[in-house]
């Protein structure tokens, strides 16, 4: 195992950005501090040849000028809250309206804005971050810690965040996968196989209604491996309204456990996921328009990506009939997310 940390450039505000390195033999990974976010990800295909399968930008001023939160860490409430508000026991709360009234990825100033803390902690990267009380409405000051490790090909995030009022908190990263290589293009061809039988339903600015909808049957189902773009342009209204995927899939059992399986068909990569979360938004980059050149000069566009961000239910704090995302003061928040990589049987 090797750590590295170096410097990497300046957000727009002067500050200094880091970037962790963390190798094993087996993987390679590249941590920004803006961001905590993955900016490279490094994988043996099946003839061992390196491949970057994360899509990125070469310089932090790119990250910040693109909206798509690209790599990065989401919250303090990842996804969407709708109508930009929520009680929490007898107090209402209104936070940054940022998408069609609603609140998507905690408003203006979430973490995916921030720049971290980076230490190196044994054979870990640890990045921390505080957002005081009253960011973009939210209560309480919470402290988030983001802890990156590699066990064997696996790539372990662990987060914990501390609050001193009550709060919500929703935290996922948000890399974009293509296992074929960040700059390879489609990622239709890819297979995609998961441990979801139901996903949830959305009024038509994808907030969750509060329905489980069985997938059997439907276009939303991957219980059997399937390819990405095989039924992606059905005619199904949840498909038609995102314009492809981009869905919570409610995960069962509690836990680490397996989510998924997703394979690029040219490099043979597979990487499976692991979490303790109860879902999984499955996004196809339907809306991924860069305003700049990614990475090695790519250019990227809609459906080169599929991200799976594990993570609690969007609008949890407004539905009761979903897990709990209430955190206090002598109840820390904590989630285990793993990316798991090998190459898939021909």
């Amino acid at each position: 195992m090797s750590i590295q940390i170096r410097n990497f450039g300046k957000a727009t505000d002067g500050t200094s950005v880091k970037e962790g390195i963390l190798s094993n033999g087996q993987l390679e990974v590249h941590i920004l501090s803006y961001a905590a976010l993955i900016h490279r990800l490094i994988v043996p295909d099946r003839h061992g040849r390196k491949v970057d399968v994360v899509l990125g930008y070469p310089t932090v001023e790119d990250y910040e000028l693109n909206p798509d939160s690209m790599g990065a860490v989401v919250g303090r409430y990842a996804n969407r809250i709708g109508g930009a508000s929520f009680y929490l026991y007898t107090e209402e709360y209104h936070v940054t309206a940022n998408e069609n009234g609603n609140c998507l990825h905690s408003g203006l100033h979430g973490f995916h804005h921030t720049v971290f803390r980076m230490v190196e902690d044994g054979d870990a990267l640890v990045l921390t971050a505080v957002s005081p009380d009253g960011t973009d409405g939210f209560p309480g000051n919470v402290e988030l810690e983001v802890r990156y490790s590699l066990a064997g090909s696996g790539l372990v995030i662990q987060y914990t965040a501390s609050t001193d009022a009550p709060t919500v908190i929703n935290i996922t990263n948000h890399s974009y996968f293509n296992l074929n290589g960040h700059d390879s293009g489609s990622v239709l061809g890819h297979r995609l196989s998961m441990d979801a039988r139901t996903y949830l339903e959305t009024d038509e600015y994808s907030i969750p209604t509060g329905r489980k909808i069985p997938v059997a049957g439907t276009p939303m189902d991957f219980t059997e491996e399937k390819t990405i773009g095989r039924d992606i342009a059905a005619n199904y209204p949840a498909l038609v309204q995102c314009r492809g995927y981009d869905h919570c899939y409610v995960v069962p059992d509690t836990g680490l456990r397996h989510v998924a399986w997703l394979t690029g068909p040219d490099t043979g990569i597979r990487m499976e996921t692991l979490t303790t979360q109860p879902g999984v938004q499955v996004y196809t980059a339907n809306y991924l328009e860069p305003k700049t050149p990614g990475k090695d000069g790519a250019r990227y566009a809609p459906r080169h990506a599929v991200c799976l961000e594990t993570q609690e239910f969007p609008d949890s704090p407004n539905h009761n009939e979903f897990p709990d995302v209430t955190v206090l003061p002598e109840t820390p928040y904590s989630a285990t997310t793993v990316y798991r990589f090998d190459v898939a049987p021909l």
